[in-house]
């Protein structure tokens, strides 16, 4: 269907350390497919925000929204951010076919 060429990195959030900030587990990779471009987006709090790029995994994936997302580019340009929306793109049965992580 898709070419699934990309790889994309996910670390989920744990516990939170002395100041606050989550720390993050052992790395998952998954292939995926990345689409860069910059785009306003609204996130789930009704903020808007400037989103670099649309990630499309196969399959439904444990992603959340405070877990950090890496990958690269073309030009080995390395990125890190968390999500700004995620979601599961179904089929006319319900079955999950992909999961769209925006950042």
């Amino acid at each position: 269907m898709i070419p699934m060429k990309q790889t994309v990195t996910i670390r989920k959030a744990g516990d939170l350390d002395i100041w606050g900030k989550p720390l993050y587990g052992e790395p998952t990779v998954y292939p995926c497919r990345i689409d860069a471009s910059n785009k306003r987006v609204q996130q789930v709090n009704g903020q808007e925000a400037i989103a670099t790029a649309t990630i499309l995994i196969k399959s439904l994936i444990p992603v959340g929204l405070s877990d950090q997302i890496e990958w690269s580019d073309e030009l080995t340009q390395m990125y890190c951010k968390p999500p700004l929306t995620i979601t599961v793109i179904r089929n006319f049965s319900g079955k999950p076919l992909f999961t769209q992580v925006v950042v």
